[in-house]
């Protein structure tokens, strides 16, 4: 399941705590039922619906209503507090890599190795109760000229902030990006009404978050902006956004984005790592090569940036410069698949392009050199292509068979080109073996 790595603290900043309460036997329906007509029969009366205190209490009914059943939970309980507070479910459903469902009464939890991952309701007194909640306090406010009630709508807003929040996170985690979304445009609402009065950066910068996870494009693009522009300090609103704009087409404020971002963290690999793909995906190896050097000065022990110089420089025909970047990819990791394969499959396109020469050739001496240059050719291929081969086999990945295999055929072509015919018949016994 996706998640966003502000989850935890949005409970760490104690935006939303755990109640301390005894368990309950199950939701006061009836009360909170008994509550709601009253206070819709209030408001129908002309003398009550003018007292600011008749919405006031409202919201607070509605504030009821939305957590009349999950009022205890939170995202990361443990197995342990959500039976103290909820007792033990009428059936659970398990499915694999720890995952289960605790089906209650009123609304199914998803656990993950224990610990509580989300919710849904399966039965509410009302189906928006937030938002009805937050009505009646804009109507509080508007009846409340005099601000004699100022204190008691914003500590209101203030706590029905805490639950859209609580609501944006389960439904963030429930992959129901759509309502994440409106839930923290809420936030943004109560944050821009003038009792409040709240510049959150971190509620835009999310909401555009939910809304590029959720494929709202549009929405996320304006989200980013507005947090780039209120100054929010996280190098990845430029990698979004830049994806974002790619993903439209629009690939010169992509570029452009990304360079914003580079300047503003010029030691963010990951902002270096975007360009490098951002080039790549347009076929600019220079570029791409430009981009490479900068980021291994930023991480010179990652061996994927002289994997991929490797790949770009073979690309551009500078061979030499190619197998000195693969080398020290694999000075970096010894059991670097790829670059041990590549290598190998260089210097085998390259022992064909002598084959190639030679076959051009009507002088005999000529094609006699040419081709002793593809047999030295093939013969540096093999013990790249050997090492590939016992990597494979030790690996645990999917791909392992696929990467022995692909090895193996490799080094059945240079063992017949080279007529070495028992090492051809080993490797065509470990082909029968896979």
């Amino acid at each position: 399941m996706k998640q966003i790595t502000f989850i935890l603290a949005l409970f760490v900043m104690g935006l939303i705590a755990l109640r301390a309460q005894e368990a309950t036997t199950g939701p006061d329906y009836k009360s909170l039922e008994n509550k709601l007509e009253k206070s819709n029969a209030a408001i129908q009366d002309p003398k009550k619906s003018a007292n600011v205190k008749t919405w006031l209490d409202r919201a607070k009914v509605f504030e009821s209503i939305a957590e009349v059943n999950t009022g205890n939970l939170r995202i990361g309980m443990s197995i342990n507090e959500l039976k103290i507070f909820y007792k033990e479910p009428k059936e659970i459903k398990k499915f694999d890599k720890g995952k289960e469902q605790y089906i209650y009464d009123h609304m199914i939890v998803s656990m993950e190795n224990n610990v509580v991952k989300g919710w849904s309701e399966t039965q509410t007194i009302v189906p928006k109760p937030l938002d009805d909640a937050l009505a009646s306090y804009n109507k509080a406010t508007e009846l409340d000229t005099e601000g004699k009630n100022s204190g008691k709508i914003v500590d209101g807003l203030k706590r029905l902030k805490a639950l859209y929040e609580k609501k944006a996170l389960n439904s963030y985690n429930q992959l129901d990006y759509k309502t994440a979304v409106e839930s923290f445009k809420s936030i943004l609402n109560i944050n821009s009404l003038k009792q409040v009065n709240v510049t959150d950066t971190a509620t835009i910068y999310y909401t555009g978050v939910a809304a590029s996870e959720g494929d709202m494009k549009d929405e996320a693009i304006i989200y980013f902006k507005k947090a780039n522009e209120l100054n929010y300090k996280d190098p990845f609103l430029f990698v979004r956004l830049s994806k974002l704009y790619l993903t439209k087409g629009d690939s010169t404020e992509a570029i452009n984005t990304l360079k914003k971002g580079i300047n503003i963290y010029p030691d963010n690999v990951s902002l270096l790592v975007e360009m490098i793909n951002y080039y790549i995906a347009k076929g600019e190896s220079q570029n791409a090569l430009v981009s490479i050097q900068k980021a291994k000065v930023k991480d010179p022990k990652n061996q994927t940036f002289y994997f991929v110089e490797g790949v770009l420089y073979d690309k551009i025909g500078k061979m030499d410069s190619s197998v000195h970047a693969y080398k020290q990819a694999i000075e970096l990791d010894p059991n670097y698949f790829d670059a041990y394969y590549n290598l190998g499959v260089m210097y085998f396109n390259n022992a064909v392009k002598f084959i190639e020469k030679a076959n051009k050739e009507v002088d005999n001496t000529k094609y006699v050199e040419e081709k002793k240059n593809a047999d030295e050719e093939f013969k540096k291929a093999i013990p790249f292509m050997e090492k590939a081969y016992e990597i494979a086999k030790t690996q645990k990945a999917p791909e392992a068979q696929t990467n022995q295999k692909q090895s193996l055929e490799t080094l059945k072509q240079l063992y017949y080109r080279l007529k070495m015919n028992d090492q051809l018949e080993r490797v065509n016994n470990l082909l029968k073996e896979l």
